[in-house]
């Protein structure tokens, strides 16, 4: 391969495009609405379907065993009365697991939200917690199943926010080892400022200024 010319071309129009090492190896993944890639690890398609109808097109990563480690996916959808969603997603995934960082923007009707998020993820490798996913599903008792689930996903939750929401708060918002919210620091839509301290039933502790202030607002 090394004694390949060099081309210049200008302009180039494909639906998927691979890059890759000079073993053929797949390193990043460029498709188009329809040609979204398998969710791989281990080589395989861990997650058959996903993704393969939203309405998206992206930049997918590979590590050096071939696993998607993360990636770049925008697109947007409008309906005939006029609804629409449009949203994009940067993440960067840990190894073997799920997304640790991501940047997302979501906007539906124009009711907005868009942040800087970071997750904790348990150190089981995502293929094997979906297929304890997968035998919880045979779980006939609902209650024995939602406590299994909880159990599965209690190493997994979003630690930290930092965007605007739907309300139009823009806040900073750290959570716990268990993802309940303790810390909140915000400027609300009507550009009132404040921070609260949580306990871990989500009850107001501390804030600054004292709740009295606030309320005179």
């Amino acid at each position: 391969m090394e004694n390949i010319e060099k081309q210049k071309i200008n302009n180039l129009d494909v639906q998927n495009l691979n890059i890759v090492d000079k073993n053929g190896n797949v390193k990043m993944t460029l498709f188009s609405n329809g040609n979204v890639p398998p969710a791989k690890m281990d080589g395989k398609d861990i997650l058959p379907g996903h993704r393969q109808n939203d309405p998206i097109s992206g930049v997918m990563f590979y590590n050096g065993e071939g696993d998607e480690c993360g990636g770049l996916i925008f697109g947007s959808e409008k309906r005939e009365n006029g609804d629409y969603h449009s949203g994009l997603s940067l993440t960067f995934d840990q190894y073997k697991q799920d997304q640790i960082v991501q940047i997302l923007v979501d906007d539906h009707n124009g009711e907005q939200t868009y942040g800087f998020h970071i997750y904790d993820r348990p150190s089981t490798p995502l293929t094997e917690i979906l297929k304890m996913s997968n035998n919880i599903q045979t779980i006939e008792n609902e209650t024995e199943k939602q406590k299994a689930f909880e159990k599965l996903s209690e190493k997994s939750h979003q630690r930290i926010f930092m965007g605007k929401n739907r309300n139009g708060d823009v806040s900073v918002r750290l959570n716990d080892s268990k993802g309940k919210e303790r810390i909140r620091m915000l400027i609300d839509s009507n550009d009132v400022p404040r921070m609260e301290f949580l306990d871990d039933q989500g009850r107001v502790i501390y804030s600054l200024p004292p709740a009295q202030d606030t309320e005179k607002h």
